[in-house]
């Protein structure tokens, strides 16, 4: 498969990955511009893995998790990300109370 091919197929992937961990790409971006080149680096990231077929294995299955897979090779951010994610939510709920 060509890099360009591979590079269709993890937009499609990347943001349904994040979304299983609670991350909105579109949000983020939206409050921050630098979050477009997080965005653009992570999919360069995700289109030069070799773990595709597992990792649309691991986005498909139906389990609850807070953790991308151990190879994935954005999981430092991705974690980052949901982390703030989290947090940002439980900011905006205690603001609510």
């Amino acid at each position: 498969m060509s890099f360009f091919d591979r590079l269709v197929r993890t937009v499609d992937l990347m943001p349904r990955l994040a979304q299983r961990l609670g991350i909105n790409w579109q949000s983020r971006i939206d409050r921050d511009p630098y979050g477009a080149a997080e965005y653009r680096d992570a999919l360069m990231r995700c289109a030069q893995c070799p773990h595709d077929a597992a990792c649309r294995q691991w986005v498909e299955r139906l389990i609850e998790t807070d953790q991308p897979p151990d190879y994935c090779k954005n999981r430092a951010l991705l974690l980052r990300l949901s982390a703030e994610t989290q947090s940002e939510t439980k900011a905006a709920s205690a603001l609510q109370d």
